[in-house]
């Protein structure tokens, strides 16, 4: 039987740490797996970077599989963690870059142009 429930915050254990994820423990009888996505906000590419066996950590349970097996987070665990997307800063079109990009194009194309030119008279 699982001790606990979608949502809940509780301390745990890293008891084992692996290249996609880190198992904590929750109390005697249960354990659950934090995927190396759900350990801090920033892409974590090494776990062992953030985490080390023995230590204790804040996780949220949010999810249990029919199996039994619970899906843990950190990062989903802190305060401030909010589920909301925040919004990607969407880039502005610059139309004098893009005028200015386009005559730089031209003029280039021309002396290349001139250049080839030059080549095939000798």
């Amino acid at each position: 039987m699982v001790s606990v429930q979608v949502d809940d915050v509780v301390t745990g254990k890293v008891v084992k740490l692996q290249d996609f994820g880190a198992f904590v423990e929750i109390d005697a009888e249960t354990t659950g797996l934090v995927h190396i996505s759900e350990v801090h906000r920033e892409f974590v590419d090494n776990i062992h970077a953030y985490l080390t066996e023995g230590q204790e950590v804040e996780v949220k349970v949010v999810g249990i599989k029919d199996d039994g097996r619970i899906d843990l987070s950190i990062k989903r665990a802190e305060p401030d963690w909010s589920d909301e997307p925040r919004p990607r800063p969407t880039a502005k079109v610059d139309k004098e870059f893009n005028q200015r990009l386009r005559k730089f194009m031209h003029q280039s194309d021309m002396i290349q142009g001139e250049v080839r030119k030059r080549k095939r008279a000798f």
